[in-house]
């Protein structure tokens, strides 16, 4: 995406508001004649066409909220600053846990676990936990010990403000907040957490173990929901575009028996016809690789810990990073001759769980993402994006040069900074989250064809409903987001992977059925909020970033499909791609080099 994008002039973000002597302020005054008071600290943009004021040199208490940008999905990022004289700067925030119909702050955790099922509880639990770590690479983790400070919105926790470490919190400060938290959780959440609790207080837990027993509270709730897991996928040319440079995976609609559930998204960069075997090669590669992965997590009686199947996957993109690198340099291809392709990809790991009634199933996904192709998780209620753009604006709000709004201005805000096969793996940092869905849902996974010009943040309340329940097909629906691609943006290739989640519930006949628009929902949501009528019980989601130390290496198969089978098959299907072996045409920038 090498073009500006700005939201359309009737989204009116709310924003929270940090800075002395504001609470004070009256409701509906405006401030600098465009930020109307609408509560304490929550004020609404009434020009949100214009750019928000913002300074050249960014106050040290603005800078969290830009180092912070990739972990969007659950921290709020600056919008602007608004200097005073006389007076510190007063600080604007955008993404805040507000809701954007009622214009309040969303529930507390605290009060949010009261209402919640024993699924999404632990789900919480497990986010807070991952965020521990996150949030104390960047000297923030104090935001998560005031509970005022965390909310909840559906299936996720997010934070209102981010508060730098004095004196860096430990490990008790937190058993301490999990304490206080214990009250309204379900017995089988509650008890084993307590027991891990007691634990920690006798000092008889390392890190690696208290992480194990927080994901198994976690499993082990999901164990007793099954879900019924549907793919569907498409991808066109577009109508300007001489050729397809977009490839995903399925192809169709794939059968729920199908032994692989992967949905992948790839949109080649480079020119003349790399794009487009780069994006197809990376499809054929992946396939082959996550094949053996699976094979190995239904063979392991024990399960996979979340960051060694991270890791994992890790592996697994560097080695088809290499193997489209390979070509560049076998061809003596470089800078923007050489061919590359962005990922968004979801791979269902099946677990084993063993819970008090035996050995449960567990539908994990795990969420891969190099470049702009982009995921979303999308249920009547809410739209919420889960991956964050690898492009220059990206890269300048983390370098704390611009905030997120001027940066898209930029006229190269949306040129790539990484995607896979144009540099070696040495430089390539893939995102990987896993999920575990606790609520009846749809990902979508896509190129910017179709996410470009926030079509997906404009149209999906129209398509949701309709799929959930069953008035379309999953293929129907792949064909209406692509058509509205065509009609709305047009100006690319379009891709477009659908993946749905259907929680079941047994029924007394010992049968399962699809928790459906009667199931209980979070009271987070106005019902004022509703825009298919009944609403799904909401729960889902947890973030997991790639952990450094495993408590396992990466298992030999790595090595082995790396090796003979992966590069002769795919060199020979490259051969025969390959229809012209001169240097590309420069069309879509390829990556560029990090800034300093």
């Amino acid at each position: 995406m090498n073009r500006v994008e700005r939201r359309p002039s009737r989204y009116k973000p709310y924003l929270w508001v940090i800075g002395t002597d504001i609470e004070t302020l009256p409701v509906d005054e405006l401030v600098g004649q465009r930020y109307r008071i609408v509560g304490p600290r929550i004020w609404l943009d009434t020009q949100p066409d214009q750019r928000p004021s913002a300074p050249d040199t960014f106050p040290g208490e603005a800078l969290p909220y830009l180092k912070s940008h990739p972990r969007r999905l659950h921290v709020p990022g600056l919008y602007g600053v608004l200097e005073r004289t006389g007076a510190p700067p007063i600080l604007l925030l955008e993404n805040a846990p507000i809701h954007p119909q009622a214009g309040e702050l969303l529930p507390e955790l605290a009060v949010g676990l009261f209402s919640a099922l024993p699924l999404r509880q632990a789900n919480w639990l497990w986010q807070l936990w991952e965020l521990w770590g996150t949030l104390g690479e960047l000297g923030l983790a104090r935001s998560l010990l005031e509970p005022g400070n965390l909310r909840v919105d559906g299936w996720r926790l997010r934070l209102v403000e981010l508060w730098p470490d004095g004196e860096p919190p430990t490990l008790s400060d937190l058993v301490e907040l999990w304490r206080s938290l214990l009250s309204p959780l379900h017995l089988s959440v509650s008890e084993p957490l307590r027991s891990l609790v007691n634990r920690l207080d006798a000092d008889l837990l390392d890190l690696d173990t208290v992480a194990l027993e927080l994901n198994q509270i976690l499993l082990s709730q999901a164990a007793l929901v099954p879900t019924r897991i549907a793919l569907s996928g498409a991808t066109a040319q577009g109508p300007t575009q001489p050729r397809n440079e977009d490839a995903c995976w399925p192809l169709g609609t794939q059968s729920e028996a199908a032994p692989m559930q992967v949905a992948m998204v790839c949109d080649g960069v480079g020119g003349h016809d790399g794009g487009e075997v780069a994006s197809q090669l990376a499809v054929q590669a992946l396939q082959i690789q996550l094949q053996a992965l699976l094979a190995e997590a239904q063979n392991e009686l024990r399960g996979l810990p979340p960051q060694v199947v991270v890791q994992q996957l890790e592996a697994v993109i560097r080695i088809v990073n290499e193997l489209i690198s390979f070509q560049n340099d076998n061809h003596g291809w470089a800078g923007r001759q050489r061919m590359g392709t962005t990922l968004v990809m979801a791979v269902v790991i099946p677990q084993r769980v063993q819970t008090d009634d035996g050995w449960g199933r567990v539908n994990e996904v795990y969420l891969a993402h190099v470049g702009d192709s982009r995921a979303y998780w999308i249920t009547p209620d809410y739209c919420h994006p889960l991956t964050v753009d690898d492009d220059i604006a990206g890269r300048e709000v983390i370098a704390c040069r611009q905030t997120w709004p001027h940066a898209l201005e930029r006229s190269d805000a949306g040129a790539l900074t990484q995607a896979l096969g144009t540099r070696s793996g040495d430089h390539l940092q893939p995102h990987i989250q896993r999920f575990v869905f606790d609520e009846t849902g749809i990902l979508l996974l896509c190129s910017d064809g179709l996410s470009d010009n926030y079509r997906i943040e404009d149209a999906w309340a129209n398509y949701i409903g309709l799929i959930i329940k069953d008035i379309v097909t999953l293929d129907s629906a792949v064909a209406s987001w692509i058509e509205l691609a065509n009609q709305k943006n047009g100006h690319d290739n379009t891709a477009v992977v659908l993946m749905q989640h259907k929680l079941l519930v047994p029924t007394q006949a010992g049968q399962n059925i699809p928790i459906g628009a009667d199931a209980q929902r979070d009271s987070a949501i106005p019902a004022g909020a509703k825009l298919y009528g009944e609403n799904l019980s909401q729960d889902e989601f947890v973030s997991t970033p790639a952990e450094r130390k495993p408590p396992r290496g990466v298992p030999r198969w790595v090595l082995a499909v790396s090796g003979s089978a992966l590069l002769l098959g795919l060199l020979g299907w490259w051969l025969v791609a390959s229809r012209s072996p001169e240097p590309p045409e420069p069309q879509r920038t390829p990556p560029v080099a990090p800034a300093p």
